[in-house]
C-alpha cells in the first residue's frame, strides 16, 4: 500500500496550543486536566451545576461590560478604521421597516432562497454522491433538482487477487476519511463540495425569477474559486458568480457557520434589529486564494470579457474586480439569537440587511432566515439520507445482495 506521510496532507494544523497558553485560557493546568483524579464523578452533578452557574454568571457580567465597550469603541466608529469600506456603518432597523419588507419583498414571493443537501452512501464496491438543491419562496416551491454521481475506486479487475486488493487499498487510501478536513482527494472535493455549491448558485441565477435572491453561506466559497484544483470548474464558477454579483446584484447570503471571529465579536455587541457593515468579500478571501494553482489544462472558454487569461489570473481578477463589490456585514435579529454574517452587493447592502433581519425575526431563537430553513427542509425531505439508502439497498437486492452496509453521511459544506 502507498506510504502517505503527514507532510503530504494539505489540512489545517492547530497552532498556539502551548501548555502555558492552555492554562492562561482555561485557568486550569494541562497536567491537572489530564489527571482523572481531578475529574468529577457522575453522581457529583449538584456540584457541577453550581460551578457551571457561577461561571456563567461571571461570563454574563463580563459580556455586558465588554459589549458596551465594543459598541462605543468599535461599532460606532466602524467608518473611521483604516481599510474600512466607504459603506462601513452601524444601523438600526425599525419595526415599520420590517413590516414593509415582509409585505413588499418576502411574503409576496419577491424573494426566493436556495439551499442544498449532500448525501453519501459509501461501500467497498461503490460510493454514491446524491446532491439536491431546492428553490423556495413564501409563495411556494419554485423547483428542486438532484444529481447522483457514482464512484468506483477500482475500475479494472486483476487476475491476481492479492494485486487487486492492494490496488483497491491504495486507491481508497488516497481518499479523505469520513467528514475529515483533508483535501488531498480532489475528486471527492469536486463531487462533494464544488458541484453542490455551483448548483445552489446556478439555481439562483438561472432558475429564479424573483427580484431578490437569498443564499446560504458565502456567495463565493473557496470550493468554487479553487475548483478543487480543476481550472474548468473554477472558470465556469467565476462566470456564474459574475452573473449573480455584477449583473443581478440584488442578493443576500447568510452564513450559518461564519468563520470570522472578529466579525462575530462586533455582532455580539449589537442590539436586536441592528446591523453593521464591516468589510468586503475581497478582504475576507484574499488570504485563502492567494496561492491557488491549477495544473490541469483548460478545456473551456478562458476569455474574460474577450481576453484569454491564465487560470490564476482569473482568480486574481475576480478578487480585484468582483469580490470587492460584495460587502460583509453582521446583524442580530432578536435578544435570544446569536449574530449572523451576511453578504450583499454594495449598491443594495442596506436593503439586503433589512431582508435578512426581517426574515430572521420569524425564527426568534435562531435569528436565521426562515426562507433558507424552508429550502433546507425541502431538500432533506426529498433528497435526505433515507431516500438514498432505500434506493441503494433496493438496487443491491435486485443485484442479488439482500443487504449492503454503507457508511451514510449527510452534510452541507460552507
Amino acid at each position: 500500500m502507498a506510504d502517505t506521510t503527514l507532510t503530504e496532507l494539505p489540512i489545517s494544523r492547530p497552532v498556539g496550543a502551548t501548555t502555558d497558553a492552555f492554562e492562561a485560557c482555561f485557568r486550569e493546568s494541562l497536567d491537572s486536566v489530564l489527571n482523572l483524579e481531578t475529574w468529577h464523578q457522575g453522581e457529583d452533578l449538584v456540584r457541577q451545576y453550581a460551578h457551571l452557574e457561577e461561571q456563567i454568571a461571571v461570563a454574563v457580567a463580563a459580556e455586558t461590560r465588554l459589549q458596551q465597550r465594543v459598541r462605543e469603541r468599535v461599532v460606532k466608529k466602524l467608518a473611521t478604521f483604516p481599510g474600512a469600506p466607504r459603506e462601513a456603518c452601524h444601523e438600526v432597523v425599525s419595526l415599520d421597516e420590517i413590516k414593509a419588507i415582509h409585505q413588499g419583498l418576502l411574503f409576496n414571493g419577491n424573494t426566493e432562497a436556495c439551499d442544498g443537501t449532500l448525501n453519501v452512501h459509501d461501500t467497498l464496491a461503490l460510493t454514491v454522491y446524491q446532491i439536491g438543491v431546492a428553490l423556495v419562496s413564501y409563495g411556494g416551491n419554485r423547483g428542486s433538482w438532484s444529481q447522483r454521481l457514482f464512484r468506483r475506486d477500482l475500475r479494472e479487475s486483476h487476475p491476481d487477487p492479492e494485486a487487486e486488493i492492494r490496488a483497491l487499498f491504495e486507491a481508497r487510501g488516497k481518499r479523505a476519511g469520513l467528514n475529515q478536513p483533508d483535501r488531498r482527494d480532489g475528486l471527492s472535493e469536486l463531487a462533494e463540495r464544488a458541484v453542490m455549491s455551483y448548483a445552489e448558485v446556478a439555481a439562483l441565477v438561472e432558475k429564479s425569477k424573483a427580484m431578490w435572491r437569498m443564499g446560504h453561506g458565502s456567495p463565493a466559497p473557496l470550493q468554487l474559486l479553487s475548483g478543487a484544483g480543476n481550472p474548468d470548474m473554477m472558470i465556469r464558477s467565476v462566470c456564474l458568480l459574475r452573473r449573480l454579483i455584477e449583473d443581478h446584484k440584488k442578493f443576500v447570503f447568510v452564513a450559518s457557520e461564519p468563520g470570522e471571529r472578529a466579525y462575530l465579536s462586533i455582532g455580539q455587541a449589537l442590539h436586536p434589529c441592528e446591523y453593521a457593515v464591516v468589510g468586503t468579500l475581497s478582504d475576507r478571501i484574499e488570504r485563502f486564494i492567494g496561492d491557488l494553482r491549477f495544473s490541469d489544462r483548460v478545456t473551456v472558454d478562458d476569455r474574460w470579457d474577450g481576453k484569454p487569461l491564465d487560470p490564476e489570473l482569473w482568480v486574481s481578477r475576480f478578487l480585484d474586480e468582483v469580490a470587492s463589490k460584495v460587502l460583509i456585514g453582521v446583524y442580530r435579529a432578536s435578544p435570544l439569537a446569536p449574530p449572523q454574517t451576511f453578504y450583499a452587493h454594495r449598491d443594495y447592502v442596506h436593503v439586503a440587511a433589512r431582508i435578512a433581519i426581517a426574515d430572521s425575526v420569524l425564527l426568534t431563537e435562531r435569528g436565521f432566515p426562515a426562507l433558507i430553513d424552508m429550502a433546507d427542509q425541502m431538500c432533506k425531505a426529498q433528497y435526505g439520507g433515507n431516500s438514498l439508502r432505500d434506493v441503494a439497498n433496493a438496487a443491491y437486492a435486485r443485484a442479488g445482495a439482500p443487504f449492503r452496509y454503507g457508511s451514510e453521511r449527510q452534510n452541507r459544506p460552507e
